[in-house]
C-alpha cells in the first residue's frame, strides 16, 4: 500500500508537507505504521503542485531517500494545492515511471492507495475497454492506478463530479472482482479542490486522516494516509465515505455504499 498526503489552502512551500513532522511522509517511506499489507514504500515517489491552474510534477521510480536535492527543491516551490505519495508497488505490476503517483492528465491529478486484485491477468483488459479512444491512447503502462485514474477522468468528462467519478470507478471495480478484496482509497484534484474516497470491497479499508489545525495544517487542510505529526488532532475519515476539501477550508464528508 502507498502512503499519501494532500493539501489545499493558502500557498505554502512544499518541503514541510513532505519532510515536516516527526512521522513525515518521507519517513513513512521506510517506517510506515498503518499499512494493511507490505512493509516499506520504496518503489518510487512523486509530488504534484499547481501553479496558475496547471499541475507540475516531480516523480522518480526509486526510493525517495535517494534524491538528496528533493527537500531543497521543494522548499523553493509554493502552492495552494499539493499531492504527494511514496509507493509500495502491487505484486505483478511493473515498478516503473508509468505507475508513479501522483499521476496527472490535463488539469487533474490522482493517487490510489490500494489495489485491484489480479489486475493484469483478470481485469485490465475489461476495465480499459471502457475508456474512450483518446484516453486509451494515453496509457503508458499496465498499472491499476493509471487505469482507474483515466476511468474517473472519462466519467468526469461525461458530466460526473470528481467524487462521483471516483465512486463510479470503484463501483465498476467491485462489479468486476466480485467477492475478491479490492482496496480503493483514491484522491483526486483539479487544482481548486481535493476529493477523496476511503473505500474498498472489504469492511476494513486503508487509513485516512484530516487535519485543519496548525502547526502542520498552516492556512489550509491536510489529508494523509498516516498522521505525519504526533501530538496534534488528526480526524479519521470514516471507512466507506467520501471527503471534499475546498480551498476556503470547507470540508464535507458523506457515507458511500457501492452498487
Amino acid at each position: 500500500m502507498c502512503r499519501l498526503l494532500a493539501y489545499v489552502g493558502s500557498p505554502r512551500p512544499l518541503a514541510p508537507l513532505v519532510f515536516g513532522g516527526d512521522h513525515s511522509l518521507y519517513e513513512q517511506s521506510w517506517r510506515p505504521r498503518e499499512l494493511l499489507s507490505g512493509s516499506v514504500n520504496a518503489d518510487g515517489y512523486g509530488v504534484v503542485w499547481y501553479s496558475n491552474g496547471r499541475p507540475g510534477r516531480l516523480a522518480e521510480a526509486r526510493p525517495i531517500w535517494y534524491d538528496e536535492d528533493l527537500e531543497r527543491t521543494l522548499d523553493v516551490i509554493d502552492s495552494g494545492c499539493v499531492l504527494a505519495a511514496v509507493r509500495n508497488g502491487t505484486a505483478g505490476i511493473p515498478v516503473d515511471r508509468s505507475g508513479l503517483l501522483p499521476m496527472v492528465h490535463e488539469q487533474w491529478a490522482f493517487m490510489l492507495n490500494g489495489f485491484v486484485p489480479d489486475f493484469r491477468r483478470s481485469h485490465m483488459r475489461a476495465l480499459r475497454s471502457e475508456l474512450p479512444d483518446d484516453l486509451y491512447g494515453t496509457l503508458a503502462g499496465s498499472s491499476d492506478s493509471e487505469t482507474l485514474f483515466l476511468l474517473a477522468v472519462s466519467l468526469i468528462r461525461e458530466g460526473a463530479s470528481m467524487i462521483g467519478g471516483l465512486i463510479e470507478t470503484a463501483s465498476r471495480v467491485k462489479a468486476r472482482v466480485g467477492s475478491m478484496e479490492a482496496q480503493l482509497n483514491m484522491v483526486m484534484s483539479d487544482g481548486d479542490s481535493i476529493v477523496a474516497v476511503r473505500i474498498g470491497t472489504a469492511l476494513r479499508t486503508n487509513s485516512l486522516y484530516l487535519n485543519v489545525r496548525p502547526p502542520f495544517a498552516v492556512g489550509g487542510v491536510v489529508l494523509a494516509s498516516e498522521a505525519p505529526e504526533t501530538g496534534t488532532a488528526w480526524t479519521p475519515v470514516d471507512g466507506h465515505s467520501s471527503v471534499e476539501i475546498l480551498a476556503d477550508g470547507t470540508v464535507t464528508m458523506e457515507p458511500i455504499v457501492l452498487d
